[in-house]
């Protein structure tokens, strides 16, 4: 029986559900990255009904999740053969749209006897060499002000602009009149604008979907550009729909000279 009493603070440390203290910085979306899980996930397991997080806050983290960190010299091939998958399913797992992993990222590893995930669709494909995903990933990160509209802080709808101009395809400036220029579609494609309204009825807040239910977006409570899910229930609340954009047709011919 002394060993029995001996053991019970052990087991239940064992038990205890793993806990992420929100350091200055974090979002859910980095949070979920780094513990191989979803944004989705740790909202319902935190009871989370905003995206908004504050520094010391504690979430509850998904138990039962196998890990690896990366060390040096560890490379997707060597990581996946040392766990018995392949590079496919690791990238599929952890959501990356690159093999290139950096020292200290912690990845999602496949459970024991977990068949590998099945790949997403082909139309819904993240393609890292489109040229409008190339452009997104070079603003990840620049800090979001409302009004701004430079290499240094823009707002949502500078962003959609800045990424398109990149591409040679104009768009008005603001969140409304890109709304008001754009067709509506009934799903939204990779590239399509999607659009939400905080405030009520008119629209006040844009972004860019980059397909498999994530979206790019200049965002006022993540303070930065980042790239998020549309599926998330305080993002579903709000949503009002996406608009197709279409490069400009090209000018006529010129009229002949002679009649």
């Amino acid at each position: 029986m002394r060993r029995a009493f001996f053991l019970l603070p052990f087991l239940g440390l064992a038990l205890a559900q793993a806990t992420y203290t929100v350091a200055p910085g974090d979002t859910l979306y980095s949070i979920a990255r780094r513990h191989g899980t979803t944004v989705e996930a740790l909202m319902r397991l935190n009871g989370l009904e905003s995206f908004l997080l504050q520094p010391g806050q504690v979430l509850k983290l998904p138990q039962g999740k196998r890990t690896h960190v990366v060390a040096p010299g560890d490379t997707l091939f060597s990581l996946a053969r040392r766990y018995g998958t392949t590079v496919e399913a690791l990238m599929r797992l952890n959501g990356l749209s690159s093999p290139e992993i950096k020292v200290g990222q912690v990845l999602r590893l496949p459970e024991e006897g977990e068949a590998p995930p099945p790949p997403p669709p082909e139309p819904e494909a993240l393609d890292p060499e489109r040229p409008l995903l190339r452009a997104v990933l070079r603003y990840l990160g620049v800090p979001y002000k409302y009004g701004a509209n430079s290499p240094l802080a823009l707002d949502c709808s500078a962003f959609v602009a800045q990424v398109y101009a990149e591409l040679g395809v104009a768009l008005p400036r603001t969140t409304k009149e890109q709304y008001q220029a754009l067709s509506p579609v009934e799903a939204p494609r990779p590239g399509d604008l999607v659009f939400f309204s905080f405030g009520g009825e008119e629209v006040d807040h844009v972004g860019i979907y980059l397909g498999r239910g994530v979206f790019a977006h200049a965002s006022s409570y993540g303070s930065r550009v980042v790239i998020e899910s549309l599926e998330a229930p305080f993002y579903r609340k709000v949503y009002r729909g996406a608009r197709r954009v279409m490069a400009s047709p090209e000018p006529p011919p010129a009229p002949s000279a002679t009649r």
